[in-house]
């Protein structure tokens, strides 16, 4: 891991905004516990939202644009510096940046009179401003290779605001396939990083050997998954939808079978990223089989997102703070418990007269999950590094 060393005196006063992981895993984490609140009490009959936010456009978005993009966004601010050599965003133009996504997230849920396009607007900045905070690193020692990021956040803006135009214009059809768009390629983002870590990480922790990646594999992985991304604005066409899933599912399975997961189980760091990984092509796998569409998406969002992200926060968190890689003993019934809200939520998906149970028991175990990753990593998300050194 490269360390970025700098006076102290240049360092951001608190601690928590000293690198993009600190508040946007923090606070990603905290806005799934309230978002996710207040999801369960819709569903119970309870309305905590005012009157004018479509509550089932609401959660989708608020998940994966305000959740899953968050965390996202940390992520390659941290680690385009290790990737670079360049210092990463920190201080006030990460106060910044933060405040733009917050805003949106507040606003949505006060009953404060601020108009629609307004809280749109402020949410339409935020990726756009992340990829030219990412874009100055990677062009400054031109690093090609790690500009692919700028592009796939561009199109979550596309997709976003394809999400917006369909709400504001009720064409319900164009705000659900900027949703689903967005999971596909938040699914992307979660693929290439994967390919580059969980390997990586296996073969250090274990005596597995990693193999070579095989190039036609990893174009076919990447290729499968955009293409299915276009094809999700091709309504009339959904067959051609469930094949690309379906070849998308496969090509991810045969590739996640050449990481090393046969040698994870000991490792709750490990085995917590192999599994959540694999949720992504079984979901793909579900949506190829007709099952309906949520069923599928909801095992990539809630399994492959969700576990990813709880898996890769905690790593990133003790290695970035400069701890040992070794989480508290109850993350691992965290990781766990993600798994189980999978289960939980892809069964509500089916036909059943349990929905609501099943609906909130996967609420409750991501809810119980996230709780535990805040309460044991917020002190040191907001403390200073261990080890004394800057970030």
């Amino acid at each position: 891991m490269l360390n970025i060393d700098e006076p102290a005196h240049l360092q951001p006063k608190l601690p928590l905004f000293r690198l993009g992981f600190r508040p946007f895993f923090l606070f990603a984490s905290l806005f799934s516990l309230l978002s996710l609140g207040i999801w369960g009490g819709f569903l119970s009959g309870l309305s905590l939202l005012p009157n004018n936010i479509n509550p089932l456009w609401w959660h989708g978005h608020e998940m994966i644009f305000g959740f899953a993009c968050a965390v996202v966004a940390g992520f390659l601010l941290t680690a385009v510096q290790n990737w670079t050599g360049q210092p990463g965003l920190k201080g006030l133009p990460l106060i910044g940046l933060f405040t733009v996504w917050l805003l949106p997230r507040l606003l949505f849920i006060l009953p404060l009179d601020i108009p629609f396009v307004a809280i749109m607007i402020i949410d339409l900045m935020f990726l756009p401003l992340t990829a030219v905070a990412l874009s100055i690193s990677v062009v400054k020692v031109r690093q090609w290779r790690n500009f692919v990021f700028i592009p796939i956040l561009s199109l979550l803006t596309l997709f976003n605001g394809f999400s917006y135009y369909g709400l504001i214009t009720n064409q319900l059809q164009w705000a659900n396939n900027g949703l689903y768009a967005a999971v596909i390629l938040v699914g992307v983002i979660v693929a290439l990083l994967g390919g580059r870590v969980i390997p990586f990480f296996t073969e250090r922790a274990t005596q597995w050997q990693r193999h070579s990646a095989i190039p036609v594999l990893e174009w076919l992985s990447f290729a499968s998954l955009l293409t299915l991304v276009a094809s999700l604005f091709l309504p009339q066409i959904i067959l051609l939808t469930r094949a690309l899933a379906g070849i998308a599912g496969l090509v991810l399975l045969l590739r996640w079978s050449r990481w090393g997961w046969q040698a994870s189980w000991s490792v709750p760091l490990l085995w917590s990223l192999h599994l959540s990984y694999l949720c992504i092509p079984i979901g793909l796998i579900l949506i190829a089989t007709g099952l309906p569409l949520s069923v599928g998406m909801h095992a990539i969002t809630v399994g492959g997102l969700g576990g990813m992200i709880l898996a890769m926060m905690s790593r990133v968190s003790l290695g970035h703070t400069g701890r040992q890689l070794k989480p508290a003993r109850p993350m691992t019934l965290a990781f766990g418990l993600i798994l189980l809200a999978t289960v939980f939520r892809v069964l509500a998906g089916l036909p059943s007269a349990w929905f609501i149970e099943l609906m909130l028991a996967a609420i409750i175990c991501w809810m119980l999950a996230f709780g535990c990753f805040c309460y044991y990593y917020a002190p040191m998300l907001c403390r200073v590094r261990a080890d004394g050194r800057p970030g």
